[in-house]
């Protein structure tokens, strides 16, 4: 999985030494409580998963941690953590290099400063599964792709076609999304905002800002808390 959307990197003085001064930090501070607990953070499926850890050991450039069940499932999915230590000004963002689930152990590698852009959304933008299928529709276009994730502010959907619209052009996101309340799918028009377009190559993702009247606000609301039970519950029971 690509998380790198998730932050922006706060390098200090280089990727290397700035690895081996977080590294370095955890070493010296095993035998302190601040330095052998940490919380960690996955943002699974588009929710963040959040609980405590305990580092076990710094050995040949890897972090090794103990951590909750549900949260060595979404580490072993989205192979990154985020890590919140008292040792640091800035989280830490780390690759996975190993996962055991059955015994709550990860192995970390790659470790830098990061500022968790993830924090700043005001809502949880959670993904869909399966994605529905989507129009992003612009002056005379009408550019097909799927809707990915959604929150009350914003969303993303993946496109075949790269587009740059024109500043100000008005633009509008069409989509059907599940109603967990009616038990149906509602057709969606919201006006939207072009926040970035990522990607080298198709399929290119685009973000997006919405302004969703507040009957939309409310459907898209019923359908995130309904989401968020389903993530949970499913990360439960694969734990257990």
């Amino acid at each position: 999985m690509d998380f790198t959307s998730l932050y922006s990197t706060r390098i200090q003085t280089s990727f290397d030494d700035d690895q081996a001064l977080i590294l370095k930090t955890f070493l010296e501070n095993m035998t302190t409580k601040d330095g052998l607990k940490v919380n960690v953070t996955n943002y699974y499926k588009g929710l963040p998963v959040t609980y405590p850890a305990t580092v076990l050991g710094v050995e040949h450039g890897n972090l090794d941690l103990d951590v909750n069940s549900q949260q060595a499932i979404a580490i072993d999915t989205d192979r990154y953590a985020l890590i919140h230590s008292k040792l640091f000004s800035f989280p830490v963002a780390a690759h996975v290099q190993y996962v055991n689930i059955k015994k709550h152990m990860v192995t970390l590698n790659k470790l830098c400063f990061v500022e968790v852009l993830a924090e700043k959304r005001a809502a949880v933008r959670l993904n869909l599964d399966p994605p529905v299928r989507a129009t992003i529709q612009y002056a005379d276009q009408s550019i097909a792709g799927e809707l990915v994730n959604i929150s009350t502010q914003g969303l993303a959907v993946t496109v075949n076609d790269f587009f740059t619209p024109e500043p100000d052009t008005e633009i509008s996101v069409k989509f059907m999304l599940p109603d967990p309340a009616l038990q149906k799918q509602t057709l969606i028009r919201v006006p939207a905002t072009l926040v970035a377009i990522v990607g080298d190559a198709s399929p290119y993702n685009c973000r997006f800002r919405i302004s969703p009247e507040q009957h939309q606000e409310q459907m898209i609301s019923r359908y995130s808390l309904q989401r968020q039970v389903e993530i949970i519950r499913g990360l439960k029971e694969f734990a257990s």
